[in-house]
């Protein structure tokens, strides 16, 4: 089999890539989209939203001209919309995106996967309960993200669903006013936690296969978290060859 991915941001495409390497050990990466023979994928990444639908329905020119294709795959933030939501606006830009070009879909051996990360890619990184450190001492920051919500025991997939993040952007939780900054502040807590640090350019830990293990143990032993990351593990699990 043969891959397309297009990453959304740049975290994905670090992170993505090595956990690849562990679950689907037989690909290998190349350079350029005409390169692809066997067991291989390319990739564009770190393009944001809008123009990861752009960057899809090109990939979809390129997939015609090169058919060894199996699978166009997306992968996106859902953010404040839902996965279903995500989805049905990602399938729409990428068809306003097709008007005027020659190939208005994808051949009949290669099929579109869109991957959802409810709510960001870091809300998959707070599911390690072996990471987390609920008896924090020092972190006064962590004490109060961890009474409003604690995700070693809750979905991280539900945290601050309350929050309404509003068109002027003047709302805010814990001085966030996005629910997805908000997720990444609790995990840069988490890491700091472990005398650690996480960035989205330099994710370290979270890409490494003990992480990566863990967060298959969250859903194995919870099948109500981290749908989301279910979807991905299962996809993963049908293409396995």
């Amino acid at each position: 089999m043969n891959f397309y991915f297009v990453f959304e941001g740049k975290t994905e495409a670090i992170v993505y890539k090595k956990w690849l390497s562990f679950l689907l050990p037989h690909l290998t990466e190349v350079d350029s989209f005409d390169a692809v023979s066997q067991n291989n994928y390319y990739y564009e990444s770190d393009m944001g939203v809008p123009d990861c639908y752009r960057v899809t329905a090109n990939a979809i020119q390129e997939i015609n001209e090169v058919v060894k294709y199996d699978y166009l795959v997306l992968f996106t933030d859902a953010d404040r919309m839902t996965i279903s939501e995500k989805k049905a606006e990602a399938f729409e830009k990428i068809k306003l995106n097709l008007q005027n070009k020659p190939f208005q879909a994808l051949p009949a051996n290669c099929q579109l996967k869109i991957i959802v990360q409810k709510v960001c890619l870091e809300t998959w990184f707070l599911g390690n309960r072996n990471f987390f450190v609920r008896n924090t001492q020092n972190n006064e920051l962590l004490k109060q993200y961890i009474k409003y919500f604690d995700v070693s025991q809750s979905n991280p997939e539900d945290l601050a669903s309350e929050f309404v993040q509003n068109e002027e952007n003047t709302k805010e939780i814990f001085g966030y006013k996005t629910k997805a900054l908000f997720h990444e502040g609790y995990l840069r807590e988490i890491f700091k936690e472990r005398n650690l640090s996480y960035s989205k350019s330099r994710p370290k830990e979270v890409q490494e296969e003990f992480y990566l293990q863990q967060l298959r143990a969250r859903i194995e032993s919870n099948l109500e978290h981290l749908h989301s990351f279910q979807e991905f593990i299962e996809f993963c699990s049908k293409i396995d060859i």
